[in-house]
């Protein structure tokens, strides 16, 4: 996401502190403040806009707020460093995403409060992240132990590089108490052939499964890594399930969590592997993510297929990782 600031004082550069490797925003771009309105007629959507209002008349900053909340496809807040603003409740009233006070100046305008100004973005102005594009890192050499996309050549007892998505039905202890052991494993059977199905075209296979959930893998191709598609069409494409195909008297919640990682393969005694990635997308999954939500790590997103990305947003730290929300329809929410 462009991050633009406009503003006539000379330390400027000195408001922000954002991250180089961030996935979803640019270095902030400095223009002067009369530069405002042919700049933004310039500007792709999907850009986070600051005002600066130091120096400015009340008049001059109503008549640059106006421009700014013109765009439906732009995020703006103002950044006021002699808390000049006497009712900053008002710039909201118009479209504002965010406010920036002298208070919170002397800390900067971090990673983490533009994050925060993300959320508030997907509610007041939706239309600005429709052009959000997520820059994945290129992964190091080395980094992966790419095995291709055919599972004829994985042999057991070697190590490989997966991609591992995990899923779990939401509300289990309810579904026990009100359904019989027989009806709720016919239900669970349908659901379990829900997700093998719908994974197998992308070369997933059902690794793990625990009654309620389990554990997908997919061997990773460098070249290509389309699994962020697969969870992205389990969710869409849950509502149709429920309707043509589930047992269950009700639509059915579950959530899924994405990460990659390295682990020595084994076909059989699937609970004896010792993996950190296996750790971590479980902890994530059961720790983490929301009912009904798909998470995913910094590390599966950045070497997945960038088609994707742009419906994916910061959902926060999660055991030293930044994790990422796939972004749900109105009707999910």
């Amino acid at each position: 996401m462009e991050l633009i600031v406009f503003s006539d004082a000379r330390n400027a550069d000195e408001y922000f502190y954002v991250s180089k490797s961030s996935l979803l925003f640019t270095q902030p771009e400095f223009y002067p403040t009369r530069d405002l309105s042919k700049t933004l007629k310039k500007l792709d959507s999907g850009a986070l806009v600051y005002l600066d209002c130091s120096g400015l008349s009340q008049e001059a900053v109503s008549r640059y707020i106006r421009a700014l909340s013109k765009d439906g496809q732009i995020a703006f807040g103002l950044i006021d460093p002699a808390n000049a603003v006497e009712d900053s409740a008002s710039l909201f009233h118009d479209g504002a995403v965010d406010y920036v006070n002298k208070t919170v100046l002397k800390n900067k305008i971090t990673q983490k409060r533009l994050n925060q100004v993300l959320k508030l973005i997907e509610v007041a102005r939706p239309d600005a992240l429709k052009s959000i594009s997520i820059k994945p890192k290129k992964a190091k050499a080395g980094q992966y132990i790419s095995s291709g996309r055919d599972w004829r050549i994985i042999v057991p007892g070697m190590e490989y590089t997966f991609c591992f998505l995990f899923f779990e039905l939401d509300g289990v202890e309810e579904m026990e108490k009100n359904y019989g052991r027989k009806n709720l494993n016919t239900a669970l059977s349908s659901f379990k052939d829900y997700i093998e199905d719908s994974v197998r075209p992308y070369n997933g296979r059902l690794w793990i499964w625990s009654g309620f959930g389990g554990l997908v893998i997919f061997p990773f191709d460098l070249e290509r890594n389309d699994v962020l598609e697969c969870g992205f069409r389990l969710i869409l494409f849950k509502p149709l399930y429920d309707i043509e195909e589930s047992i269950f008297p009700f639509f059915l919640s579950f959530r899924l969590a994405l990460h990659i990682g390295n682990m020595v393969y084994a076909d059989t005694k699937t609970g004896n592997v010792v993996s950190d990635s296996l750790n971590s997308v479980y902890h994530l999954g059961q720790q983490f993510t929301k009912p009904g939500n798909f998470f995913v790590t910094e590390e599966a997103l950045s070497v997945s297929d960038e088609l994707f990305l742009e419906y994916y947003v910061p959902a926060g730290d999660f055991e030293g990782r930044k994790i990422f929300r796939m972004r749900l329809p109105l009707h999910m929410e």
